[in-house]
């Protein structure tokens, strides 16, 4: 049961937003940036943010050359154009608001393997770079074959060395605590552990009814406007919407001795993706060999990725080079059947900003601005 002070103090305010990750966070702080005098809550169900947020391997991305290519075949030319653009704009927009400083922004360039099945792409770089000239002002992509034995690389399972200097790589525990310190200094009150299980609506406000994990207690907060940012677990609290949640396989190696390249390297559309981390290296992805599988919002390993991670970092990567995995996890993303983030107003009061499939980084501020202009 509440006291006096928790009815009084804690659980009514003008904003509530559920889920406290990259995307929840930056919806709460473009709402008190604009309304510095109302009072906003984020609701989290874990101790930490669940999801992708703190698991994440740090990319700062908006698309490898192959991905780029996929989707103009798939979403078409103008979509796929604007959703680089939206990429690109939201990192600019979350080293704006946090500080590279402060995210461990690390501007290495990024790169892409490229392979016998995705040789006859390289014809059309120069097409690519055409379509996202007015983005960058200059070429995106380049060829640097050269890098190729520089880097370490099997020279027979890479064939093209792809290069762009815009990409970057981020530390994602420091991103994310230095997001719920400015949070916090704006004043949104950021309660975890908190399960939200379903919501109603009344004539001038909304109630919003969770589950506590610490205890068996159930708890209702009011608000005048409700946004889910929940992503992956959006259909448990709004079943109706189709978010489908992606579990990401990740692993991180020891030390690795003499590590001969530094950035963020991609792989096979996008599957596949790599940095690394001083001289570890960060290694995830491998979705697309057990889609079935990973369509799941639990969090545990799959033993037919991690072996194929572990084969492509002893086979092509690290290649005749000596390492060991330190330890693996995974993240769960939200994806929607176009591969663009999706805003929907399901009522006057309650909005649903979520799914920035896989690219929460890059489109989470971006999304949270054009959701709430």
């Amino acid at each position: 049961m509440l006291s006096f002070w928790e009815k009084n103090s804690f659980v009514n305010y003008d904003h509530i937003v559920i889920g406290g990750g990259v995307l929840g966070l930056s919806v709460a702080c473009e709402i008190m940036e604009k309304f510095p005098e109302r009072q906003v809550l984020i609701l989290e169900k874990g101790i930490f943010p669940e999801g992708a947020s703190t698991k994440n391997a740090g990319f700062a991305c908006f698309g490898s050359f192959t991905e780029i290519l996929s989707d103009l075949k798939n979403l078409g030319e103008k979509k796929t154009v604007k959703l680089v653009s939206d990429r690109w704009e939201g990192i600019g927009l979350l080293r704006k608001r946090l500080g590279d400083e402060n995210i461990g922004f690390l501007n290495y360039g990024g790169y892409e393997l490229i392979d016998d099945r995705h040789s006859g792409s390289m014809s059309q770089l120069g097409m690519v770079n055409d379509k996202l000239r007015h983005i960058f002002n200059e070429d995106v992509y380049s060829r640097e074959n050269e890098k190729i034995n520089e880097f370490g690389f099997n020279p027979e399972k890479v064939t093209s060395l792809i290069y762009s200097r815009f990409e970057s790589q981020i530390d994602t525990g420091k991103m994310m605590r230095t997001f719920q310190r400015y949070a916090s200094s704006l004043g949104i009150n950021i309660i975890n552990g908190c399960n939200a299980l379903s919501y109603s609506e009344k004539e001038n406000y909304v109630n919003v009814f969770v589950k506590s994990i610490s205890a068996d207690e159930r708890i209702t907060f009011s608000c005048k406007s409700l946004t889910v940012c929940a992503n992956a677990f959006t259909s448990k609290f709004l079943p109706e919407l189709k978010i489908k949640p992606g579990r990401g396989q990740v692993i991180i190696t020891k030390p690795v001795k003499d590590l001969k390249f530094k950035g963020a390297f991609h792989y096979d559309e996008g599957f596949y993706y790599f940095r690394n981390y001083g001289n570890r290296i960060i290694f995830g992805g491998g979705r697309n060999l057990d889609f079935e599988k990973e369509e799941t919002d639990e969090f545990s390993s799959n033993d037919k990725i991690l072996y194929d991670l572990k084969e492509k970092l002893s086979e092509m990567i690290l290649y005749k080079q000596e390492f060991e995995i330190d330890f693996s996890w995974s993240g769960i993303m939200g994806f929607t059947e176009n591969k663009l983030p999706f805003i929907k107003d399901i009522s006057d009061r309650v909005k649903c900003i979520v799914s920035c499939n896989g690219m929460g980084i890059a489109l989470s501020s971006f999304t949270a601005r054009e959701a709430l202009k």
